[in-house]
C-alpha cells in the first residue's frame, strides 16, 4: 500500500508539476510618458505608473498618459498622485477622469498631492461639468455616479499613506519658482521606488533614494543641448534665454549619476528627457555619455510604455 501511495505521489507530479511557493506581489514601474512640453510625436509627457500588488499608483497625468495607461493594460489607478501642477504633468486628468465613467468605476478617485490639489481637482471637474452632465443625460443610469468625483487629500512632506502594506512618502525637490514640488519614495513587498518629480540635482535626493531598486530621475543632458543653445543666441534670443531659463531647473546626466551611486541605487532610470531625444539605442548611448563612468549600477532610458521591475 505504501509503495502504491509513492506511485499515485509520483504520477501526481508529472500530471501537475511540483507544488511551488506563492509567487511575490508584482512590484514594478511603467514609465507611461517620458517627454517634456515641447511636442515629440514619440513621448508623452509626465506620468509614471506604480503596480503594487493589486494596486496602482499614478504619477502625474501628462499628455497622452490615458492612451499609454491603456496600452499598458490598466483602465484606472488606485491612486493619483501630483508632484507639481506644471501643464505637462496634469494636463489630461480630465479625460483620465472620462475614462473612469466609461469603464463603469463608481467610486471616487483617490488623490494624492502637495497644498494645491484640491483646487487643481476641483478646476478640472468644473471644466468637464458640462461634459458630465452630457454623459448623464445620454446614458442615464449606465453611466457611474462617482465616476468624475475625487477624494482628496493634500499632504505636507513624510508618510503620506501607509495601507496594508503600501507605504507612500512624499519629499520636498527643488523646482523653483514652482512651489510646492515634490518627489515620492513607494515602499512595497521589502522594496522601494524612488520618483524624483521635477527638480535641480539637490542632496535631498541622495537621502530619499537611499538604497532603492528603482530611482526614476528626471534627466537633462546639459552637453547636448549646447549646440542648440548657441544657435538660438544668434537667431531667436528670447527662445535662447527661456532655455537658459530651463536648463537651470532641471537635474544633468552626471549629476544624477552621482546621486544613484551615493545613494547606492540598485537600477536608475532617466525620464522627463532633455533634450526630447528619439527613442532609439543610438540616442540613448548619446544621452548616458559619461554616466557609467560614475554610477556603475544598470541605467536605463525611459520610452514611453517601458516596464521596469526591480
Amino acid at each position: 500500500m505504501r509503495r502504491l501511495i509513492w506511485v499515485f505521489a509520483f504520477l501526481g507530479m508529472i500530471c501537475h508539476g511540483p507544488i511551488s511557493a506563492a509567487e511575490d506581489p508584482p512590484f514594478y514601474v511603467v514609465t507611461l510618458g517620458t517627454g517634456i512640453p515641447l511636442p515629440n510625436p514619440a513621448r508623452g509627457t509626465a506620468s509614471t505608473l506604480i503596480v503594487a500588488g493589486d494596486r496602482t499608483v499614478l504619477i502625474d497625468t501628462g499628455r497622452r498618459v490615458l492612451e499609454n495607461l491603456v496600452a499598458a493594460g490598466f483602465q484606472s489607478a488606485t491612486f493619483v498622485v501630483f508632484t507639481h501642477f506644471h501643464s505637462d504633468h496634469i494636463s489630461d486628468f480630465g479625460e483620465y477622469m472620462v475614462n473612469r465613467g466609461v469603464d463603469g468605476v463608481d467610486v471616487a478617485q483617490r488623490i494624492l498631492g502637495p497644498a494645491g490639489t484640491q483646487s487643481l481637482v476641483d478646476d478640472f471637474l468644473k471644466v468637464y461639468s458640462r461634459d458630465t452632465q452630457y454623459r448623464v443625460d445620454h446614458h442615464h443610469e449606465h453611466w457611474p455616479t462617482n465616476a468624475m468625483k475625487a477624494d482628496v487629500k493634500e499632504c505636507t512632506p513624510g508618510v503620506i499613506l501607509d495601507e496594508n502594506g503600501l507605504k507612500i512618502t512624499m519629499f520636498d525637490v527643488d523646482h523653483e519658482p514652482i512651489v510646492p514640488a515634490v518627489g515620492y519614495r513607494i515602499g512595497f513587498a521589502g522594496k522601494s521606488i524612488v520618483v524624483s518629480g521635477d527638480t535641480k540635482a539637490i542632496p535631498k535626493m541622495t537621502e530619499m533614494a537611499k538604497g532603492a531598486d528603482i530611482l526614476v530621475h528626471e534627466a537633462m543632458n546639459a552637453a547636448m543641448l549646447e549646440n542648440p543653445r548657441r544657435m538660438l543666441q544668434q537667431t531667436d534670443p528670447r527662445r535662447a534665454a527661456m532655455l537658459d531659463d530651463m536648463m537651470s531647473h532641471h537635474s544633468n546626466t552626471l549629476e544624477i549619476a552621482a546621486i544613484a551611486r551615493d545613494a547606492q541605487v540598485k537600477k536608475l532610470v532617466l525620464t522627463h528627457l532633455v533634450p526630447s531625444i528619439a527613442p532609439n539605442d543610438a540616442a540613448e548611448r548619446a544621452f548616458v555619455q559619461g554616466m557609467a563612468e560614475v554610477y556603475s549600477g544598470e541605467i536605463i532610458v525611459a520610452r514611453d510604455g517601458l516596464k521596469i521591475t526591480p
